[in-house]
């Protein structure tokens, strides 16, 4: 998947195949997959819920829900949080009043910030999902290498399984918060994206910003040379 931007930083969403190149390793090789036509959405959203989030509640309520609001019909997402525990929300659904109750009965906060064990526990709840898998975290924290019960990881792992699984990175650093390179790169590497929200700005039009970039990306394919 590819998002494509002209220099002012506006999405590009009329390109034809021709104006795509791709090369395996280093030699170039014929596109046999092109689509720019909007893919279907599986998305995990996951709310960084350690203690340092208390007292932004509102805030985050009303920047997903606007997120929630930017969906398709034919999308469909599931909510999640992690601190003192990872809650990934069981149902995977474009029911906007679901999500809505989820956000106001089933979020709270504390603990630290096992981000990347929760982003692992998330692209597995998509793995077998169709469409464009996307795990969305909004967090102002740094990410730990131990989870919660003994669990190991670092951004190498997270990336080996998105590259498994077929699924890309979304990262909003919150209020100000800025992003590690290990959450940046992990974004950047998975084929996804990461936006950073001043303290004064409006999280709102972040989220639906991103839905906007999920939902005009090209789809392109080739076939490797080996």
């Amino acid at each position: 998947y590819a998002t494509v931007r002209d220099r002012d930083g506006h999405l590009v969403t009329d390109l034809t195949q021709d104006a795509f190149q791709v090369f395996d390793s280093g030699r170039r090789t014929a596109i046999t997959i092109f689509s720019s036509a909007p893919q279907p959405l599986s998305v995990a959203i996951m709310l960084d819920m350690s203690g340092s989030m208390t007292g932004t509640f509102d805030s985050l309520r009303r920047s997903v829900l606007a997120f929630v609001n930017a969906l398709r019909p034919e999308d469909r997402a599931r909510i999640g949080t992690f601190g003192t525990e990872i809650a990934i929300g069981a149902n995977l659904t474009n029911d906007r009043a679901e999500l809505v109750r989820v956000l106001k009965e089933e979020i709270w906060a504390g603990g630290g910030s096992p981000g990347w064990q929760a982003i692992s526990e998330s692209m597995a709840s998509l793995s077998a999902e169709p469409g464009r898998r996307v795990v969305l975290t909004l967090t102002d924290g740094d990410y730990p290498e131990t989870g919660l019960a003994g669990w190991v990881g670092n951004r190498k792992t997270i990336e080996a399984q998105a590259a498994r699984q077929d699924a890309a990175l979304y990262a909003i650093g919150f209020e100000g918060y800025q992003l590690t390179h290990e959450i940046i790169a992990a974004t950047e590497n998975t084929g996804g994206g990461h936006f950073e929200v001043p303290s004064d700005s409006d999280l709102t039009a972040t989220f639906t910003k991103v839905a906007e970039e999920l939902r005009h990306q090209y789809l392109i394919g080739f076939s490797p040379s080996s």
